[in-house]
């Protein structure tokens, strides 16, 4: 009996062991099955970010991938079960859990991870357009983006603020690089995005033309941020862009990594410390993750808390 007894715990400590190696146990949190991250538009930077993301996860030994996507529709897509993670901005889950416009109904089983910083509105024209302000872009051919991104909500409120409507200009709609291309084959005056600074098709668009970013300052700037408060005061910085030679005042909003609710505290744990572990590899995704700090990652404005992921930043002591 004593050595039956020395064999079953002897198999237990190893199989303890060997759940701790493997990062599997409740105290480490537990490597999802697969990760499925919804992004961007292609061309744009959370589509290369989530790229680098998902070859991140499937390093750590999770089957990850990133699939084109939306801020706005990625929220409805993760909330209903047809992927497990996505990207948004601070100014989409309020408007969700409350069912206001473009949300149909209310989503409230979305949960926060953490941040990768602020995305920027730009608003870009060629040079010679003449054109200077948003004012100045009504009854001009312009790009936007699909229903379902949060660029398209942006450029909307900012035309909002400036007392018009997508109506008053000639819109167009596809992706960064789509719009970007369009600007190139001069099909329009300028296109948008809120996207990451420096984003690789503003970058294309401003070493083939000569360009002028529009500002949002001033009275435009105080009647987006009340128009959704999730927006905040932002610039791109002298020099981001060729021939931009001062800074550009606009706002921005922060960009988070959420998940479904019902994802299990285990996984958002895990996913959570495979983050901050690897905070080297994510700097290197982007240029503007650079910068990134772990303070900044452990955040989640808008949204609440996943509670596997604020287990994690509580142990760290970056979240109370």
């Amino acid at each position: 009996m004593k050595m039956r007894r020395t064999i079953v715990f002897a198999g237990m400590a190893v199989a303890l062991g060997c759940a701790v190696l493997n990062g599997t146990t409740s105290a480490q949190g537990e490597a999802p099955p697969q990760l499925t991250i919804f992004t961007g538009p292609q061309g744009g930077s959370w589509y290369a970010m989530g790229g680098g993301l998902a070859r991140l996860f499937q390093e750590a030994g999770v089957r990850a991938s990133s699939e084109v996507g939306g801020g706005v529709s990625n929220i409805a897509v993760v909330a209903a079960g047809r992927g497990e993670m996505g990207f948004t901005m601070s100014v989409v889950p309020p408007a969700a859990a409350r069912g206001q416009p473009p949300f149909r109904q209310p989503i409230t089983n979305i949960r926060g991870i953490g941040t990768l910083g602020p995305n920027h509105v730009h608003i870009v024209v060629a040079a010679d357009s003449g054109i200077t302000s948003i004012a100045e872009l009504r009854g001009r051919r312009f790009a936007s983006q699909p229903v379902g991104n949060v660029t398209t909500e942006a450029f909307r409120l900012a035309l909002e603020a400036a007392g018009m409507r997508e109506e008053d200009l000639e819109i167009t709609r596809g992706g960064q690089g789509y719009g970007a291309a369009q600007m190139k084959d001069r099909r329009v005056v300028g296109f948008t995005a809120t996207t990451l600074a420096p984003s690789p098709a503003f970058l294309e668009v401003a070493q083939s033309l000569d360009v002028r970013f529009l500002p949002i300052d001033g009275d435009l700037r105080a009647r987006m941020r009340q128009l959704n408060p999730g927006f905040r005061d932002g610039e791109l910085p002298a020099g981001l862009y060729r021939g931009q030679v001062e800074a550009v005042p606009t706002v921005v909003t922060d960009q988070l990594i959420f998940v479904r609710a019902e994802m299990s505290d285990a996984h958002a744990y895990w996913i959570a410390r495979t983050l901050a572990e690897n905070l080297d590899k994510l700097r290197n995704i982007h240029v503007s993750l650079a910068g990134l700090q772990l303070a900044d990652l452990a955040q989640a404005p808008g949204v609440e808390f996943h509670p596997g992921a604020a287990r994690y930043w509580r142990e760290k002591g970056l979240l109370r």
